[in-house]
This record gives structure tokens, sequence and C-alpha cells, in this order.
């Protein structure tokens, strides 16, 4: 539960990173696509072999670039995963729990900062930081049991 605990304060840290890093994926994704270097006429890699097997310079620079768009895919997939559960669980959440995660890990506020937008007490507001992370939890990760 406590690693539960602190990998979702680092996931809410970094909140507004990865939806960075899912747009850079998207633009490197369209790179890819729209960057090709054509054949040329002949390069010394390709062999033709007893088996009349063949590499192409334009079947391997098509293949590298399928390789590399399908990895881009699955890291971008698994992180827009990551926000959606994000989002879904502080939905879940009230007004003031949802402003002081936001205050707290989004705007990385100090805790007397957001004390003082919420209009209680710091150490009330520490306490009641663990409570809701202890309520995200398990909407975030599924608990083995």
């Amino acid at each position: 539960m406590r690693d539960n605990y602190r990998k979702l304060e680092g996931i809410l840290y970094n909140y507004k990173n990865i939806k960075a890093e899912i747009k850079n994926i998207d633009l490197d994704m369209e790179d890819l696509q729209q960057e090709y270097t054509g054949c040329g006429s002949i390069t010394y890699e390709e062999k033709a072999a007893p088996t009349n097997k063949f590499n192409s310079s334009v079947e391997n620079e098509i293949i590298s670039k399928e390789k590399q768009i399908s990895y881009l895919q699955n890291m971008r997939d698994g992180k827009k995963r990551l926000i959606d559960k994000i989002d879904n669980a502080l939905d879940a959440l009230s007004e003031n729990e949802r402003k002081l995660i936001e205050l707290r890990y989004f705007d990385k506020l100090h805790f007397k900062e957001v004390a003082i937008r919420l209009n209680i007490n710091d150490t009330y507001c520490m306490q009641f930081k663990s409570k809701v992370i202890n309520k995200l939890i398990p909407m975030i990760f599924i608990i083995k049991i």
C-alpha cells in the first residue's frame, strides 16, 4: 500500500509532463510517417544468396519505421490509459479534494499556500492530502488480494 502511495504521488507530480510526452510522441510518429529516404540505385548491403533471398534497402527502411511507429504507439497508448485513469479518479472526488490535488501536485504549491487557498489550516491540509491519496489508490491501481 505504501508503494502505491508513493507511486501515485509521483504520477500526480508528473501529470502535466505525461500529457506533454503524449503530444510529443504523436509529433514523433507524424515525423516518422512523413520522413522517407526513398530508394537508391544500388547499395552494397543488398546481397543475392543461393536461396534467392535478398535484402532491400527500401524494405529494410519500411520495416524499421513500422517497428518504431509501433513502439511509439504502444508507449503513447500506455500513457494515455494512465492519464484516463487519473482523470476518471479525479472526477469521483469532491470539489475540495480535487482542488487539493490540483494545487498540490499539478501546480506544485506548498502546503501553506494550498491551505490558504482552501481556507483550512496546514496540519489539516496534510491529513486531508493523505486521506485523498488513499481514496485514489484503489481507483487507479488494481489491488491484488
